[in-house]
């Protein structure tokens, strides 16, 4: 005797969207000097106190930071921001959001080998 066996539809979870930052080399901003310098010191403030900024590494004079995480069209929406303040548009590098930040000059989107080895976790 066979029996019927119905299958029900379970939706899985959902991938999560991608999310994007936007890189910015202060050091070279800063060396630069200018409008957009003081500009950028007052967003950065900003970017700091609603947690959407985060260091990649710090020089003395700057270093490397990372806005996000965004949407890619908030990300890219958040370049143009930089640019039309005056900075320079090889300064601000829209790039893929990890959790775990890359090593800077890593364009990979998943952590990779280079920037895992060593690492504590």
């Amino acid at each position: 005797m066979a029996t019927a066996q119905t299958a029900l539809d379970i939706p899985g979870q959902a991938p999560a969207p991608e999310k994007w930052g936007v890189v910015v080399d202060e050091a070279k901003l800063y060396s630069i000097g200018g409008s957009p310098s003081e500009w950028w010191t007052v967003s950065a403030a900003h970017f700091k106190r609603s947690g959407r900024l985060r260091h990649l590494s710090t020089l003395i004079i700057g270093g490397y930071v990372e806005l996000g995480p965004f949407d890619q069209e908030d990300a890219d929406f958040a370049r143009d921001h930089l640019v039309a303040n005056g900075v320079r548009p090889e300064l601000a590098t829209v790039r893929q959001w990890t959790e775990k930040p890359h090593l800077l000059g890593c364009r990979k989107a998943k952590p990779c080998r280079s920037c895992t080895a060593g690492s504590a976790s």
